[in-house]
């Protein structure tokens, strides 16, 4: 039966950021920071947060080890019987939530009526793999999974896949995103594939950081307000313009929150957003690099996935629960 729990946080507010990259140190003055922290003891199903999305009314869906939470802002409700791991979460024009799992494939909740879809060995019309790591939803209302055997498109009826003998840079996809013009950015095992519709393009890693991505594992893919598109690595992080590569990395940079780098997002502002695998979180302006390598005193866990809200508030999905922070942008 799905429970309603009210919710306690703990919130702490901190004025003074200490950062360091792994050749010299740097302070900066934050002012008025204020993290908080949910777990099982607020009602998170489960503190193993793999993703992340918000809903059109402002809830906030986390998809954990043993399934999704919804979080109003006061009260908590668990949906433990999807039974998978919940590695995306997305939601579509009409409300519905895609969550795509570690094996079970995708499930889309509607209202209270949860549907399944599971690859089919028997059938042409199917998912193509029971293990989904990334969904997007183009203009259209397509739905875009990548899977652990290439892309899966959806159109609500039938089932149409991409892989690496149509042009895909691996079939492993771990990360999509869809640009103002349409293309499809998809981070693999090896390398960024874009697709126009048509056209596939593939971008490796190569010696000369200005010529292609920093590394081939591209574990998220953000796109900001200038269009232009940051990848988090095993190696580090890439921008590119379309034209250009710009390589940021622990060794070049004020970039704290080390390789490899997990997830990235995006806000209002231009600033992006960056956790690691247990390096922390870092912010850039375009300028400078702020990290933040603990919440109220405690050591920040490998950050699986980031979400903006309208409010501007940051939200992490850790291995050891759900972070907020409100860092008054």
């Amino acid at each position: 039966m799905k429970k309603l729990i009210l919710i306690f946080s703990f919130l702490t507010c901190i004025s003074v950021i200490t950062f360091s990259c792994r050749k010299d140190k740097k302070t900066e003055e934050v002012s008025k920071i204020t993290w908080t922290k949910y777990t099982t003891a607020d009602g998170l199903v489960n503190n193993d947060a793999q993703a992340i999305a918000i809903d059109s009314v402002g809830h906030i869906w986390v998809g954990t080890d043993v399934g999704a939470s919804e979080f109003d802002g006061v009260n908590w409700k668990s949906y433990a019987g999807i039974g998978q791991r919940v590695l995306a979460i997305v939601i579509d024009k009409q409300g519905n939530k895609w969550f795509g799992t570690d094996s079970g494939g995708v499930m889309k909740l509607e209202g209270n009526t949860m549907s399944f879809f599971k690859h089919d060995a028997n059938s042409t019309n199917s998912i193509v793999s029971n293990h989904v790591s990334s969904i997007a939803i183009d203009k259209q209302g397509n739905k875009w999974f990548g899977t652990a055997s290439g892309v899966a498109i959806f159109d609500d009826v039938n089932w149409v896949t991409y892989n690496v003998q149509d042009g895909l840079a691996s079939n492993n996809v771990y990360s999509i995103s869809i640009d103002k013009q349409g293309n499809k950015w998809f981070g693999t095992g090896g390398g960024v594939s874009k697709f126009d519709g048509t056209k596939w393009t593939n971008y490796s890693y190569k010696s000369d950081k200005t010529k292609g991505i920093v590394g081939n594992f591209v574990m998220g893919i953000s796109i900001d307000n200038q269009d232009r598109k940051w990848f988090a690595t095993w190696n580090g992080i890439s921008e590119f313009n379309g034209t250009q590569w710009v390589a940021h990395d622990t060794e070049t940079e004020w970039l704290v929150a080390g390789s490899p780098v997990l997830s990235t997002a995006s806000d209002s502002k231009g600033n992006k957003w960056f956790g690691s695998n247990g390096w922390g979180i870092s912010a850039y302006n375009g300028l400078t690099w702020t990290t933040y390598t603990t919440a109220n005193g405690s050591k920040i866990d490998p950050v699986s996935a980031i979400a903006i809200d309208a409010k501007g508030n940051k939200w992490f999905a850790t291995r050891s629960g759900l972070l907020k922070l409100n860092d008054g942008n």
